[in-house]
């Protein structure tokens, strides 16, 4: 067990490509560049704080693409001629990397899962071990729904089908639904778990590492302007609530520009990051473009601060109430299994749906018409 080490974000700049062959020269080369200077550049010596851990933002290696082109859907699209399979060519090359600077390599990519489809893809959070094994997959579960189109398809669209694919595989424990779903691996470095992007914005998503005990929290990604920049803040506050709260460290890479059709390059503001379990700050990114930043997580700190009950949420959670609170359903599950791999708009449409429902059983409150002001 290593009690103490830094943890590198690296906030790189993605170019968007349209097939998977471009993956290496627009991206990946200039990742093994910044895992190299994270490695050697940002640590301290053996006898404090090596670099132990180096991520990277969410799909780091493809970025985003938005023309279906020959398909019916971008998920198709990106399932045919983008999307990698985990572990595979790509990740051996930086297994690589792992193995020479004894480091874990942590990102996102789009993957293809054939044993479920090879219609649409899923956005796949890997960690790789310094042996060069993915020891870690986690799979997106709050998609980020815009009719304009840019995501993966949730283990939610193809709930049971997931569970029986993915059960035991890649740090979950076998016949245990949440570890399917919200994985939490032990390492030498701690505890780790990963959430992706907008999973952040639903807090059970943090709470189903935290009541696993997950010690350092990976997060890959930020918000869009202008919700990721102040006075709003979103990205940071989800970060830094969600470490208080659990009492873990967070490690949040978000992304430097973008180049891809449909994109301004600064869409995302940076804000990369790493949060201690008190919910402070302890090295911020604050400004947009590629960048790498670090700082020093203390393992056996947090340990022993999670034997204290003050401030101990996790401990004080009254469960009998709360599952009152998800007692019915509201975003539908299984939709691919029951309707093939839906666009964007079709998605919306179905939480439109629930909007309406929520209206009629009186749970929300319609405006007044306005048409006449």
């Amino acid at each position: 067990m290593i009690d103490r080490y830094t943890a590198a974000c690296v906030q790189s700049n993605r170019l968007g490509v349209s097939h998977r062959r471009e993956i290496r020269q627009a991206n990946l080369n200039r990742a093994l560049e910044l895992i190299d200077y994270a490695s050697v550049r940002l640590g301290y010596n053996d006898h404090y704080a090596p670099t132990k851990l180096v991520m990277f933002p969410e799909v780091f290696m493809q970025g985003w693409w938005r023309d279906p082109g020959p398909y019916k859907t971008v998920l198709e699209k990106v399932a045919k001629d983008i999307a990698i399979r985990i572990p595979g060519e790509e990740t051996d090359l930086l297994a690589e990397r792992a193995r020479k600077h004894k480091v874990f390599i942590a990102g996102t990519a789009h993957e293809v899962i054939p044993e479920i489809s090879a219609d649409y893809p899923f956005n796949c959070a890997f960690v790789i071990s310094p042996e060069g094994e993915v020891v870690l997959k986690y799979h997106k579960y709050n998609n980020y729904l815009v009719r304009s189109g840019r995501d993966d398809a949730s283990p939610h669209d193809v709930y049971e089908r997931y569970l029986e694919v993915m059960d035991g595989k890649h740090g979950r424990r076998k016949g245990d639904r949440l570890s399917c779903l919200f994985p939490v691996v032990e390492t030498e470095i701690g505890k780790l778990g990963y959430i992706v992007c907008n999973d952040g914005f639903t807090f059970e998503n943090f709470r189903a590492l935290g009541i696993q005990g997950c010690e350092v929290m990976l997060r890959s990604s930020g918000m869009l302007e202008p919700e990721g920049s102040p006075p709003q803040g979103i990205w940071e506050v989800g970060n830094r609530a969600g470490a208080f709260f659990n009492l873990m460290y967070v490690v949040a890479a978000a992304p430097g520009d973008i180049v891809a059709p449909g994109f301004p390059s600064n869409v995302f503001p940076g804000h990369s990051m790493v949060v201690d379990f008190h919910g402070a700050i302890l090295a911020h990114a604050n400004y947009q473009g590629e960048a790498v930043t670090a700082a020093v997580i203390d393992v056996d700190m947090l340990r022993s601060r999670r034997m204290d009950p003050k401030h101990h949420w996790v401990t004080q959670m009254r469960m009998d109430a709360y599952r009152e609170i998800y007692a019915r359903t509201v975003y539908p599950k299984n939709l691919f299994l029951e309707k093939g791999p839906l666009d964007y708009g079709e998605r919306i449409d179905e939480q439109i749906a629930v909007i309406k429902r929520f209206v009629r059983e009186g749970v929300y409150k319609a405006p007044r018409d306005r048409s006449g002001c």
